[in-house]
């Protein structure tokens, strides 16, 4: 069988790739978009994780802070500074951690690194952390001429009859035991003691 070709019907004479060409250019730019979007995205998921962990640190150490305020002034009596954290028995609350100033003056050196020189958070309605989170705090008499003996209100009584306005300095670290980021917090806190005199 024949095929009948009219005369007035041209065929191509020969593509030279220009289409091809073409083609290829553009998918490599639409590739070089993808690529550009997919490392957006892993930078903002990378961003947003780090942000995170930081939001949970903190929370994490103002926990430690509360625990630390709430232990230091939960007594009826101003507590005597230490040279370090007394350990509890294993399911015991431990002591308030309350340490004395290194040679009687005051510094803003975080004792953290310090063996004995800090408590983990044991809160008294056994909340538990974040996974994967320590927590660990320690006081010191905050500057108030309180290692002197003297009263902030004159007035009303001597800091070394136990009668007046005690300040402490509350400190406190939250870690990532995972990245090991930590966050540190510093708060003071105050309590007017009564001794009955």
């Amino acid at each position: 069988m024949k095929t009948f070709t009219p005369h007035h019907i041209k065929l191509p004479a020969g593509q030279k790739g220009a289409s091809l060409f073409i083609a290829l250019i553009v998918l490599l730019v639409i590739t070089l978009l993808a690529l550009s979007s997919t490392r957006e995205v892993t930078l903002e998921s990378r961003i947003t994780g780090n942000y995170t962990e930081q939001q949970k640190l903190f929370n994490s150490a103002e926990t430690g802070l509360r625990d630390g305020e709430t232990s230091i002034i939960a007594g009826t009596l101003p507590l005597d500074p230490t040279t370090d954290c007394e350990a509890a028995a294993s399911g015991d609350r431990p002591a308030p951690c309350l340490l004395a100033l290194t040679d009687g003056e005051y510094t803003y050196e975080l004792m953290f690194g310090t063996e004995g020189k800090s408590r983990p958070y044991h809160p008294a309605n056994d909340t538990t952390t974040n996974p994967n989170t320590s927590i660990n705090w320690y006081a010191k008499p905050a500057p108030s001429g309180g290692q002197d003996g003297e009263a902030e209100n004159p007035e009303y009584g001597s800091m070394l009859g136990g009668t007046a306005t005690f300040r402490y300095e509350v400190n406190s670290q939250a870690v990532n035991d995972n990245s090991n980021n930590a966050t540190y917090l510093r708060s003071t806190t105050a309590k007017l003691f009564d001794n009955g005199n």
